[in-house]
């Protein structure tokens, strides 16, 4: 389940247990900053070094593989989002999803050229419907993303699982398949938990939140 959310910031008052809100439109543009004022982009370029640091202190071997989440993680839709205020509809979303006009996340793109470069298996596995399929691989593949052993999506008989069970499920469906995932990176805590993950890379994401 899509939860949405604007990171609205909560200041305790002295001596008050009662949370002293701000408003609204001020929690947007405290998001906008962040996204927009290259502090997105510095935590960005952190978290892919230490990922690639991480994979080159580990033994590599034909099945080696990461899995990758898609949305918030190699593709952005900040612009998309932030042209309709913020906010979130699920028509407006699947038709955008359709369209695939998603923007790389250019750090994301470093890190996926380090992989190719490394022999490395690479998974998307991502939360979107089958029928967004063949835009999704148009638009990794506009973006650069052209090289990767498979796309999974998620099938209507599966909608009713939460985004943490239904990536688990599909991980252990690759291990039985003979990958060895050593790193899973996702913007949702979702997309790291539950079995066989490897090392755990958690992405920024102050746009919305998964269940």
């Amino acid at each position: 389940m899509r939860t949405l959310y604007f990171f609205i910031l909560i200041f305790f008052v002295a001596c008050s247990s009662a949370p002293e809100l701000i408003n609204l439109d001020q929690s947007k543009a405290l998001v906008q900053d962040y996204y927009e004022s290259g502090r997105f982009v510095a935590e960005m370029v952190k978290i892919v070094n230490d990922a690639i640091d991480q994979i080159s202190s580990q033994e590599l071997n034909e099945n080696s593989t990461v899995v990758l989440d898609i949305d918030e993680t190699v593709l952005s839709n900040y612009n998309h989002t932030k042209e309709i205020g913020f906010g979130f509809r699920i028509d407006i979303w699947n038709e955008w999803l359709k369209q695939g006009n998603a923007q790389v996340v250019p750090q994301m793109k470093r890190f996926y050229d380090y992989l190719i470069s490394r022999n490395i298996k690479i998974v998307f596995l991502t939360g979107r419907y089958e029928e967004t399929r063949e835009s999704t691989i148009k638009n990794l593949v506009a973006q650069g993303f052209t090289k990767f052993d498979t796309l999974i999506t998620r099938s209507h008989s599966e909608e009713r699982l939460p985004a943490a069970k239904f990536k688990e499920e599909k991980r252990i469906k690759l291990i039985e398949n003979g990958y060895e995932i050593i790193m899973c990176v996702g913007d949702q805590m979702s997309d790291l938990n539950g079995k066989h993950t490897g090392y755990k890379v958690k992405l920024p994401n102050y746009l919305y939140k998964l269940d």
